[in-house]
């Protein structure tokens, strides 16, 4: 868990090197702490968004954070997808668990090609489709969830899916912010 916060600081670092420059015409500025406040749903939410972009009190443009947010779901989604990918190369694993499993590696990929994309599209101040792009991944991600929920709330695949669900609705609250127009969904 360590090295994955290490990452996820060194993410957003170097997120804010090649974005501090670079500033999008009208995306707000505001400290990590501000703009957790705003995209947290409640208590584990804002959690999340503090361990994903830290708290530091220093304004940064919103766009840094939507992509360091982006960044950690996509690096989360990779681990799950490899969990998953060990439950279907197990020859013994039943049906019942496999037919889920393989729902959810596509789920990733595509919650994964989206957010990666709308990630780089942030990234070159293009906020057009962000809304219908992290949507469609927080969908493919919960979709994953729901496919894995009959094993219980409590098996690591459901528990897994909903840490990256909790993750993509983090990347879209965050993306809202960049587009003031699009908050009411």
């Amino acid at each position: 868990m360590e090295k994955v916060a290490v990452f996820i600081l060194l993410s957003l670092m170097v997120t804010l090197l090649f974005t501090g420059s670079d500033a999008c015409d009208g995306a707000p500025s505001m400290s990590a702490v501000a703009a957790c406040k705003q995209a947290a749903t409640g208590p584990a939410m804002s959690k999340l968004c503090a361990d994903t972009l830290g708290t530091s009190p220093e304004a940064q443009e919103v766009t840094s954070y939507v992509v360091a947010a982006a960044n950690a779901a996509t690096q989360s989604y990779a681990a799950s997808k490899e969990a998953v990918g060990k439950v279907l190369q197990n020859p013994l694993a039943p049906d019942d668990i496999r037919l889920p499993c393989l729902i959810c590696a596509n789920k990733y990929d595509d919650a994964s090609m989206l957010v990666a994309s709308m990630a780089d599209d942030v990234q070159h101040c293009s906020l057009t489709d962000i809304r219908a792009d992290t949507l469609t991944a927080v969908a493919a991600v919960d979709d994953c969830a729901t496919a894995v929920f009959p094993g219980g709330i409590t098996s690591p695949l459901y528990t897994m899916a909903i840490a990256d669900r909790d993750r993509s609705v983090l990347v879209l609250r965050l993306a809202m912010l960049l587009v003031p127009t699009l908050q009411h969904f």
